[in-house]
């Protein structure tokens, strides 16, 4: 299957183009000013049926002023519609013929025109892409989308614009850091919220530009380090309106989704309310949240999990969305408003509370390796846990003087709570013992936080040209109690033996950080600038652990193990001061050569222990090349341990893997040096991005392990020098725009990675050396928006060897592939269907190798303006859907099957809001019909 799909794949790109090529009319010219010198760069050149305007394909001229628009049908009246910032729009109508393919336009000599292009302009020949010196602006209407389509879903069809499964947003090939609504943020910092909830059919624009404040954090970014910032231009008809959706669903297997968002504009007034609730493993929390919450951003994450669905998982408990995580239950709900005070203050609002129920089930088959012995352990566990979060955060930003100059305050409040339940049996044996131990093992934690931030920004311009300041201050206080019950019962047969463990162990953690920075820039000359930062950094974490065991007396968790309490408060400054200069001798040469000098004062001190005190002092030089596209750059970072490395208590709530701290860690220090191209080439719709960097460690934590005669695991963090990790990416986007019938784009991507670290199990150490390689390719063909295919291979491998006889060589291999299908006809009907495949070839015996998952659906467009959307869905409809992970660690495979959502059918209607007095519908101002 995966063979004749790639064939699939290289025909469709080396013959399509040669099919859309053939037996088709070309338009070409040459723009320039009026003085017909100075070329006219990035013009976007439109051609229009003349009857009915709607696009045929479009072109931008390129750096000298030249464009060439081929693929024209023939005895069809056409006009072709040239817009450019700063000049008049020039028209004219013609026909091609078989026997006159070509017009040859020659130069064109725009006019120069101040007004706003949309002046002049109808609204049915707005082109597709207009580039505006720094920014470049997306015409929504000519992007066609499903009826249920959100934001996420029009951006995937824009040309350089990919959106990731998590809901990442990049732009040629650069990460979207703020998605804004009409210049203001949409509950908060993250895109996701706005491009996962906004309709799609209510934008105009999608406006595309550098992140200028990123920029002035960081001056040395080079072009394609800087992020994108994307702005959405609401239709002008709904500025002064209520708009949003309203949907609701039930299927079978008790399934349901319901919601809305409602928007009201009102000039210099945004507000913005949306709700949900849904059991169909959708997420809840943003990973931004739960990592700012409870602890988990500092100390207690033992394990992280991500999903191909978007969702995740820390410490085996599931945040929503995670597919192979479990089964979730997720609700939400919030309050967004932005408005102006007075005209030079903008205030931003914004409440959001989330809550998940996640059902988790999970099948372990974990294979360890020692010299002739192979350790199995079997694990299967069942739970639930619920989590709910209360956020409030808000903005002011003032402008305060002529040389946009600002001052930026941004606090924010998180309030979460959670609880677990879990019930795990494990088994182990090897290839000599045919059982080591069993153990049953229930767990009860639930944990209550709070975390808050307070971030204070300067951006200070100035008079003279390249004379910047910034400054910022930023405050951030955690807090988290966390109790945790663990029974269990342990019988060894090596050793004959049974254990029992009933304890409570209660955490409470804490953290204080606090950061300044000022950073200055000073040109020297028109070609030398003077670079100097200092930031100065305090800390404070306490990490508080008191474990009690079980009265049979009065049934209560009430008696003191000393052995297992106690408890660290760390404090410490970091500071970094930082001297450089930039060079540039040429436009497309310079570099910044410059140096750190680091210092870190680390006070820890223990309930029990003595007190440990530690300081450290580094000089790090830095230096960044580029040169045209190409970049290159070498760093230095300084690491310091966690505190739960630090944490001298073991972790025994799992008796058969327990694992202890080590005071005495040292922090690592990372060398790094990488090189990096970024080339977008607007004119030919394709963009290549390639990154490798190199990573050397001195000091790296790692964890030595030790496996007793009756399976019994323990680990330690350590410090080791010589781990390093070197890594390759390579990503090409390439787009067609043959004729207004047949549009083609293809991409290809591929990670590498090649990595030495050190396992240390019984004392045997061996370095190992880890290979892992995932390429991807994917092509979409679009026929008239009629019928859209996409398909989509990804294979993956890992490879582990190692110096040691004692480990054998591991490797691992996963095969998947995503078939999509949309289909729009008859009229007000769209058809949807996507089959993906997965393959697993080397999973233990028992778990399930492959799976098909088939998602489908039918939507139905009904009532005045299409306001009524009615889908009938179903999922899995194969009834195959699984999901098995293997991963390789250490000197171990592990392979994983989750308990997963199956086949149910959902019927879902939506009703979309308009309230306002324009008229809507119809594809010239920009509503889509179908």
């Amino acid at each position: 299957m995966e063979k004749t799909k790639l064939l699939v794949l290289l025909l469709a790109i080396l013959v399509l183009p040669a099919i859309s090529f053939a037996q088709k009319g070309v338009l070409s010219g040459t723009l320039t000013d009026t003085s017909g010198k100075k070329p006219i760069v990035f013009a976007t050149i439109t051609v229009f049926s003349a009857r009915d305007t709607a696009i045929i394909t479009y072109r931008l001229s390129d750096e000298q002023g030249k464009f060439k628009v081929p693929s024209l049908p023939f005895q069809k009246e056409l006009r072709v519609v040239v817009t450019a910032t700063g000049s008049a729009v020039w028209r004219k109508e013609f026909t091609l013929t078989e026997e006159s393919p070509t017009l040859e336009l020659g130069t064109l000599k725009l006019e120069a025109d101040v007004k706003e292009m949309e002046e002049v302009l109808l609204i049915s020949e707005r082109p597709p892409v207009v580039v505006r010196k720094d920014t470049i602006e997306f015409n929504a209407a000519a992007f066609k989308t499903l009826p249920t389509a959100l934001v996420e879903d029009l951006l995937k069809k824009m040309p350089g614009v990919d959106v990731d499964r998590d809901g990442n947003i990049m732009v040629n090939g650069r990460k979207v850091n703020r998605l804004l609504v009409e210049g203001k943020e949409f509950f908060g910092s993250d895109p996701k919220i706005a491009s996962k909830n906004l309709p799609a059919n209510l934008i105009d624009k999608v406006q595309v530009t550098d992140d200028k404040e990123e920029l002035l954090r960081n001056p040395d970014l080079t072009a394609g380090e800087v992020g994108q910032v994307i702005n959405l231009k609401l239709k002008k008809a709904i500025k002064q309106g209520w708009f949003g959706k309203l949907y609701a669903g039930a299927g079978t297997e008790d399934r349901f989704e319901g919601g809305g968002i409602v928007n009201m504009f009102r000039d210099t007034l945004q507000v913005s309310l949306l709700g949900y609730t849904n059991n169909l493993s959708r997420s809840g929390f943003s990973m931004q949240d739960v990592m700012n919450i409870g602890g988990f951003s500092r100390s207690n994450v033992n394990m992280l999990s991500i999903s191909s669905e978007g969702g995740f998982a820390i410490n085996d408990i599931s945040f929503g969305g995670m597919g192979g995580g479990g089964i979730q239950r997720s609700s939400g709900g919030g309050i967004n408003v932005n408005t102006l005070l007075g005209k030079r203050t903008t205030l931003s609002m914004q409440y959001f509370y989330g809550e998940n129920k996640t059902t988790t089930g999970q099948r372990i088959n974990n294979e360890q390796f020692f010299n002739d012995t192979t350790l199995t352990t079997r694990t299967i566990n069942s739970g639930e846990a619920y989590d709910k979060s209360h956020r409030i955060s808000g903005t002011v930003k003032i402008k305060i003087d002529s040389f946009s100059s600002t001052l930026e305050y941004r606090p924010s409040f998180t309030f979460t709570n959670s609880d677990a339940t879990s019930l795990t049996q494990i088994e182990s044996f090897s290839n000599f013992e045919p059982k080591l131990n069993e153990s049953t093992n229930e767990l009860r934690r639930s944990s209550d936080g709070f975390a808050t931030s307070h971030e204070l920004y300067l951006n200070k311009q100035f008079r003279k040209k390249g004379r910047t300041l910034y400054a910022s201050i930023t405050v951030g206080y955690n807090s988290a109690e966390t109790p945790q019950f663990n029974d269990a019962e342990n019988i060894f047969y090596k050793n004959p033996s049974t254990t029992s463990l009933r304890q409570l162990r209660q955490q409470d953690q804490n953290s204080l950080n606090t950061r300044a920075y000022l950073g200055y820039n000073e040109p020297l000359t028109k070609k030398m600038s003077l670079r100097l930062n200092q930031t100065t950094e305090y800390f404070s974490n306490k990490d508080y652990i008191d474990t009690y065991e079980f009265d049979p007396l009065t049934g209560e968790y009430i008696i003191p193990d000393p052995d297992l309490t106690n408890g660290l408060e760390r404090s410490g400054w970091r500071n970094t001061t930082y001297g450089g200069l930039r060079f540039a001798p040429t436009a497309k040469f310079n570099f910044t050569a410059g140096a750190n000098l680091r210092t870190l004062n680390l006070d820890n001190q223990f309930r029990k222990n003595p007190t440990i005190r530690q300081n450290y002092t580094y000089v790090m030089p830095s230096l960044n090349v580029t040169y045209k596209q190409w970049s290159m750059n070498y760093n230095a970072n300084l690491r310091e341990p966690n505190a739960t490395d630090l944490q001298p208590v073991v972790n025994n709530t799992n008796p058969l893997y327990q694992s202890f701290g080590n005071p005495d860690l040292n922090p690592t220090v990372a060398h790094s040096a990488g090189i990096y191209t970024y080339i977008n080439n607007i004119k030919r719709q394709l963009t290549f991005n390639f990154n490798t960097n190199f990573t050397y460690n001195q000091d790296a934590i790692i964890r030595e392990r030790s496996v007793s005669d009756n399976g019994v695991q323990t680990t330690r963090p350590i410090n080791v020098d010589g781990t390093w990790n070197a890594s390759l990416n390579l990503n090409v986007r390439k787009q067609y725009k043959f004729s207004s019938v047949l549009k083609f784009s293809t991409g290809m991507n591929l990670n590498a990675n090649l990595g030495r670290t050190f396992v240390i199990i019984n004392q045997n150490r061996s370095n190992a050396t880890t290979t892992s390689l995932s390429p991807s390719a994917n092509f979409t063909l679009n026929w008239n928006d009629k019928f859209e295919f996409t398909q989509r291979y990804g294979p993956s491998f890992n490879k582990t060897t190692y110096e040691s006889n004692a480990y054998p060589s591991l490797e691992v291999w996963r095969h998947s592939t995503s078939t999509e299908v949309i289909v729009r006809m008859p009229k007000h009907i769209v058809w949807e269907s996507t089959l993906d495949y997965f393959y697993n070839p080397q999973v233990a015996p028992g778990i399930q190798k492959s799976s098909f998952r088939w998602n489908a659906a039918v939507n139905v467009l009904f009532l005045k303006q299409d306001k009524g959307q009615l889908k009938l869905s179903v999922y899995d409809l194969l009834n195959q859907n699984i999901s098995v992970m293997r991963s390789v660690r250490e000197n171990y495979i592990q392979d994983t099957e989750s308990i997963i959502l199956r086949r149910y059918f959902l019927l879902t209607f939506t009703y979309n809001i308009r309230n306002f007095g324009a008229k809507v519908g119809g594809r010239n101002n920009g509503f889509i019909l179908f």
